[in-house]
């Protein structure tokens, strides 16, 4: 028996626990957010840090987007405790939309808009590739070319416009978007190391019933 563990980040998951990780590593303080669990759970090799993946220059706009979408949720649900679908609720997801069908988002939007009155539905969206920042677009082509080859291809992408249209068409009363500008305004604003998410990548949508 061979109980040694495959832990490469070969996954968007575990790269994601890893960045933020890498982020209370490699950022100065103040961190955006705090958690090492993911790291813990992966338990890699020491070289995980030596990585290409994992440069910490070069993932340096992806892991803020990534603490600052996990943030921004935390903040939204920090007085959320339990479910009762009679009751306003917030439901989160993150990471998941590009990996579905416009058809699949569509379904999840209907349905979150007939919880009881007051609910939020907060989600994050990739845009088009070719919109994003000249400076993020390889490491984003990288990453759709990686999930293309893993078998988990990303399958949508979606302008604020369209998030917008297709969560009023679902049935939302209010919608608005979270850009990675509102993100760095609310969270890394003062920094002197020029950490803060990138424009046009991975955003998110915020409805209401």
């Amino acid at each position: 028996m061979n109980d040694k563990r495959d832990v490469a980040p070969d996954s968007t998951a575990a790269r994601v626990a890893l960045w933020r990780a890498l982020h209370v590593e490699a950022d100065p303080p103040p961190h955006v957010l705090e958690d090492k669990i993911g790291l813990q759970l992966l338990a890699p090799d020491e070289g995980w840090r030596a990585r290409g993946d994992m440069d910490p220059q070069f993932t340096r706009p992806f892991r803020a987007s990534i603490v600052a979408r996990a943030r921004f949720i935390e903040d939204l649900v920090v007085e959320q405790a339990g479910f009762d679908d009679g009751k306003p609720a917030v439901v989160v997801s993150t990471g998941v939309s590009m990996y579905l069908t416009t058809d699949a988002n569509a379904a999840a939007l209907r349905e979150v808009a007939a919880f009881a009155p007051g609910s939020t539905f907060a989600m994050t969206f990739l845009l088009p590739l070719e919109m994003a920042d000249p400076g993020v677009r390889p490491g984003l082509e990288m990453a759709e070319k990686g999930a293309r080859a893993s078998g988990t291809p990303f399958l949508s992408f979606f302008t604020p416009q369209e998030m917008l249209a297709l969560a009023h068409e679902a049935g939302f009363k209010e919608a608005r978007h979270v850009s990675a500008a509102d993100l760095t305004r609310r969270y890394f604003t003062g920094r002197t190391d020029g950490l803060r998410p990138p424009n046009n990548a991975e955003e998110l949508l915020v409805a209401k019933t």
